[in-house]
């Protein structure tokens, strides 16, 4: 039997190696700064899109480390940069692996802390039940503690049922603080864990750099945890405000220094009972905003009520973006637009095809209702692909109506104009 060739790795300085890893298994968008341009779509719909991308760059990240001692020094780097972690199992290995490099047992010995390359953490754990809970949250919190330079943290827990998992923010809290410094993202999507208000408001605190903070079941009730908050942050998602117990007065506001430029809300049904407290917080902040999300729309109804206070109180508006549930009981031609040069639209789930076209070939009254606006862009990359596999010929008749020569472009998810790549990539050809 002739011998295996062996593959011989060509010369080169680390920092080219380095170079060529980083252009293998870079995802767009997943790290700082790039991530800023994503603020609208931070949560679930953000999480679709790029965590199947995360996880496909894990798999060559790990192959590039297994190749050589001499690789594994330049990769090891773009390994641990992003963690992704999508099952209970993955926790306890993942720890004892960090440990045994705080301890100087690890299979390079010599190595550095392993921990100090990660700036972004993912949890995404679904199926998880009581029994796991608690197991998954000891870990979290040991794995934490030896990541102090993370700069994106999201949380995704997905439970086997609709209980309360037995678990409580207090620990995790408590270990994000170690990297409060250089925390610019804090995604918390889920209900589904006990909170502990008195370590994340300490946290929170801290993170005087922190840009997002995309935690919809956040709660907050007296005006310094908030303006500590608002000093740094840039786009704050919440599900609801329940009020105040005090806000600021306007000598207050003048001399306080507010970073807050985007705000991402509910506006479901029963979301209108928190128009009025809503109000109040825009009437002090609303002068800073400049982009303004309505989730859960469902109904015309609601979705006016939080219109109407949009265009009352944050005359610096340029974005909007709606969120629906379904497009089914909304006529979106007829609602209380506010004059803004970008409207962005998601939506849940499949529709019937009227409803894309009466959808599409709205946006010309709206264009002929709204003058300054100059983009419509569909956020969801699902949403895109529904409108350009299924429905391309609705979109193709749609668009024609569409006035461009005003300056009124359609995109998909990535700024792409929706009639280029109709044209370059052929759909709706019999």
């Amino acid at each position: 039997m002739a011998d295996s060739a062996v593959t011989k790795l060509p010369i080169l300085p680390p920092e080219i190696w380095d170079h060529i890893f980083d252009l293998a298994t870079c995802v767009p968008y997943t790290l700082v700064p790039e991530i800023y341009e994503k603020s609208s779509i931070i949560g679930r719909v953000y999480n679709r899109q790029y965590h199947p991308e995360l996880r496909a760059a894990l798999v060559t990240k790990r192959s590039l480390v297994l190749v050589c001692r001499k690789w594994w020094y330049v990769a090891i780097r773009h390994l641990y940069r992003a963690i992704y972690i999508g099952r209970v199992r993955c926790l306890s290995s993942l720890n004892d692996t960090l440990q045994k490099y705080v301890t100087g047992e690890g299979t390079m010995s010599e190595a550095d802390l392993l921990g100090r390359w990660t700036r972004r953490l993912d949890v995404s754990i679904r199926g998880l039940h009581a029994g796991l809970s608690s197991e998954a949250a000891h870990y979290l919190v040991k794995i934490i503690n030896n990541l102090h330079n993370l700069e994106i943290v999201s949380f995704e827990f997905i439970p086997s049922s609709s209980h309360h998992l037995d678990v409580t923010s207090k620990n995790i809290h408590n270990a994000l603080r170690k990297s409060a410094s250089s925390l610019r993202v804090l995604d918390w999507t889920t209900n589904l864990i006990e909170m502990d208000t008195i370590q994340l408001t300490e946290l929170l605190r801290k993170s005087h750099q922190l840009r997002i903070l995309h935690f919809p079941n956040l709660i907050l009730f007296d005006t310094e945890s908030l303006e500590s908050i608002l000093s740094s942050v840039n786009t704050l998602a919440l599900l609801h405000l329940p009020g105040l117990r005090s806000y600021p007065t306007k000598d207050d506001l003048e001399n306080a220094y507010i970073s807050l430029r985007e705000v991402i809300l509910n506006a479901e049904i029963m979301s209108s009972y928190y128009v009025p407290a809503w109000s109040k917080f825009m009437s002090c902040y609303g002068v800073s905003i400049t982009s303004v999300q309505l989730r859960d729309v469902t109904l015309a109804g609601p979705l006016n009520d939080y219109l109407d206070m949009v265009n009352c109180w944050c005359p610096n508006l340029r974005k909007l973006t709606l969120a629906f549930r379904t497009l089914l009981y909304i006529r979106i031609d007829n609602l209380h637009f506010p004059p803004v040069e970008y409207l962005g639209l998601i939506w849940q789930q499949p529709h019937p095809r009227w409803t894309y076209k009466f959808l599409l070939w709205s946006l010309t009254t709206i264009k002929n209702r709204i003058p300054s606006l100059q983009v419509v862009q569909f956020l969801d990359f699902r949403n895109v692909q529904w409108l350009l596999t299924q429905n391309s010929r609705t979109v193709i008749r749609a668009l024609k109506r569409n006035p461009a020569r005003s300056g009124f472009r359609v995109e998909d998810h990535e700024g792409n104009s929706m009639s280029e790549l109709i044209s370059i990539r052929g759909y709706g050809r019999p």
